[in-house]
């Protein structure tokens, strides 16, 4: 059995040595070899594009190559048992979230199903228009009598997200993530625009900062950004990932980090879980609290003891030069 990493990037510009999203990061952590493999892409061309009908028809098109490059990929190298670990950020995000839901709707379809992929894709994956609870019950009940089990969803092991934002022109609507059995999402109090959220569907805490400094890369603040992608790593080695542990991990000062906006279009909800870091930060800076409700709970409270429990890998004899997958955008 082993684990399979596709990670679902939102940028391909790297202008500063330390600009790299936190999807990248992780991907770039990642033990890789036969028991655990990796498939990166690197993001989206058409966020150049001004804002218009034109851009909103290419992020749809380059979102869909890129759901069925990894769902190739998954093709050729899942097997029954093995653990599947999805990452995205922003409109990266929405690709891994759709991953998900694709694989608990279709499945993995035997060779030889390339018109039904093509289908599901089309008419299911980002759809412009919202589908139905029935909708989604066509197309699993297609593929299940296809894969000729009567059960055609896949597990995902673990579903990972940073302040995922919608795909220009995609529906807002997708289907249940049924078939996440863990998964985390990471929401920005301070971003400018409101994040795509699961319903439920998994894990969600809100960090202070804004989007960037959340989902990382250009203009991120690293210190705010680090704070989330520790969280994300707690919950994703929990479920099985595998990264050597010689990270060194966020402090009370990374929390104290930046300055907060005097405005925000977004506001978390009431009783909404923040996590235990923005607690520091309010005692410092206690006007903070006009960002936040009237109710909230605090999530993840001994994340400063974390690196505690963080262990060296032990040495092992230098392994033969992996194969990693990546595709970028074109």
């Amino acid at each position: 059995m082993k684990n399979i990493v596709l990670c679902f990037d939102h940028t391909d510009e790297r202008p500063g040595p330390r600009d790299a999203t936190n999807t990248e990061a992780l991907f770039r952590l990642l033990d890789i070899d036969d028991d655990q493999l990796g498939w990166y892409h690197s993001g989206a061309t058409s966020s150049r594009m001004r804002f218009s009908r034109r851009r909103r028809a290419a992020a749809v098109t380059e979102a869909r190559g890129a759901l069925l490059e990894a769902y190739r990929f998954l093709g050729d190298c899942w097997e029954p048992g093995d653990a599947i670990y999805l990452f995205g950020g922003a409109d990266g995000g929405h690709r891994a979230r759709e991953l998900a839901a694709l694989l608990g709707s279709v499945g993995l379809l035997p060779e030889g199903s390339d018109d039904l992929v093509s289908y599901a894709l089309a008419t299911y994956a980002l759809p412009r228009t919202a589908r139905t609870p029935q909708d989604w019950e066509h197309v699993k009940g297609l593929a299940a009598e296809l894969i000729g089990n009567g059960e055609s969803s896949v597990p995902v092991r673990f579903l990972g997200l940073w302040d995922v934002v919608r795909i220009p022109g995609a529906g807002r609507r997708t289907a249940p993530l049924t078939n996440v059995e863990n998964g985390r999402h990471a929401l920005a109090i301070d971003a400018l625009r409101p994040a795509s959220r699961d319903g439920g569907a998994i894990d969600e805490v809100w960090f202070r900062g804004g989007h960037c400094d959340i989902a990382g890369g250009t203009g991120a603040c690293w210190a705010l950004a680090d704070i989330a992608m520790d969280w994300m790593l707690d919950g994703a080695v929990d479920a099985g990932l595998r990264v050597p542990m010689r990270l060194s991990t966020p402090t009370d000062l990374d929390a104290l980090a930046g300055t907060a906006p005097t405005f925000g279009m977004v506001r978390p909800p009431l009783d909404a879980p923040v996590h235990a870091s923005v607690e520091l930060y309010l005692r410092a800076h206690p006007q903070y609290w006009r960002r936040l409700p009237a109710r909230i709970e605090w999530a993840d409270t001994d994340w400063l003891a974390r690196g505690e429990r963080l262990l060296p890998v032990p040495t092992q004899a230098e392994p033969a030069a992996p194969v990693v997958l990546t595709a970028a955008a074109s």
